[in-house]
């Protein structure tokens, strides 16, 4: 079975379950592959709207039920937590809507709104068009911009060597400088 084969067999299902998490740049990978014929551009789209969807609207309905029980299990969040929901208060609809374009926050949102006592109508409607929005977008950003991914991937190839000893060398020198500072600490005790 060929690359192109696992892609077009399997591409659509990655581009679901990446969507369910952080998936940006899996879906904008599947944006590039659609501009390379592997994928639809169209089923990219429905499947990443269907992943974002389905996962926030769960974790939502999680969020409803147990959402504070949750919260509660992680002491150290309690001011994050409190700081959401006073944002929620001013600015549900906006912080709903844009949520999932904000890295890192995406996952915990939809648990936390749930358990601020947003009307579950409400969060479902502005889901749903801020899935498509973000499906749509991030979608087309790797299928748009596909002709400079081949461009940086072309410049990568050619200079490879120098780019992985780089990023080797960087890798090392962070475990040094780590390394030291746990033996400065340990010594300053």
């Amino acid at each position: 079975m060929s690359v192109e084969q696992i892609i077009s067999g399997y591409g659509y299902y990655a581009v679901f379950l990446f969507a369910c998490i952080e998936g940006e740049i899996a879906l904008i990978t599947a944006g590039f592959l659609a501009h390379q014929g592997l994928l639809s551009i169209q089923l990219v789209v429905l499947y990443a709207f269907l992943g974002t969807f389905l996962m926030e609207q769960g974790v939502f309905q999680v969020g409803r039920i147990y959402g504070l029980k949750i919260l509660d299990r992680f002491p150290k969040v309690k001011p994050k937590v409190s700081t959401v929901f006073k944002w929620l208060k001013r600015y549900d609809s906006l912080f709903i809507f844009s949520f999932r374009f904000v890295y890192g926050v995406r996952n915990i949102s939809p648990l936390i709104i749930g358990a601020s006592g947003v009307p579950s109508k409400k969060f479902f409607f502005i889901n749903f068009f801020a899935a498509i929005v973000w499906s749509i977008v991030i979608a087309c950003t790797g299928y748009v911009f596909s002709n400079a991914i081949e461009g940086i991937i072309a410049l990568f190839g050619q200079y490879q060597k120098y780019v992985l000893f780089a990023i080797l060398g960087t890798v090392v020198l962070i475990y040094i400088a780590i390394s030291f500072r746990q033996i400065y600490l340990s010594r300053k005790r």
